[in-house]
């Protein structure tokens, strides 16, 4: 009888730990791609200045991390885009 009593409670405190870069549906766009920029590229390494490379070495770096990250499409779409605005965009 405990365990029917304390599976609702259970549900709700796991659909808290849902990562919030999978949640591109809905929300700021910028704020996703920001939370998404700091958990996937800062988990490993510094931030780099993205102006420092060319368009084609830039294009480069976004697909190895990309796969190295286990981003989806729809989350390196986002991510650029971001990087593009936010850092590359005075180049």
């Amino acid at each position: 009888m405990r365990f029917i009593c304390l599976l609702p409670l259970s549900l709700v405190a796991l659909a808290g730990c849902a990562s919030p870069e999978k949640a591109t549906d809905s929300g700021d766009p910028n704020q996703i791609a920001r939370k998404l920029y700091i958990a996937k590229c800062a988990k490993c390494h510094k931030f780099y200045d993205p102006a420092i490379y060319s368009d084609s070495e830039w294009q480069m770096w976004m697909v190895k991390m990309g796969k190295k990250s286990k981003l989806t499409p729809e989350q390196t779409e986002l991510l650029s885009n971001y990087i593009e605005q936010t850092f590359r965009s005075g180049k």
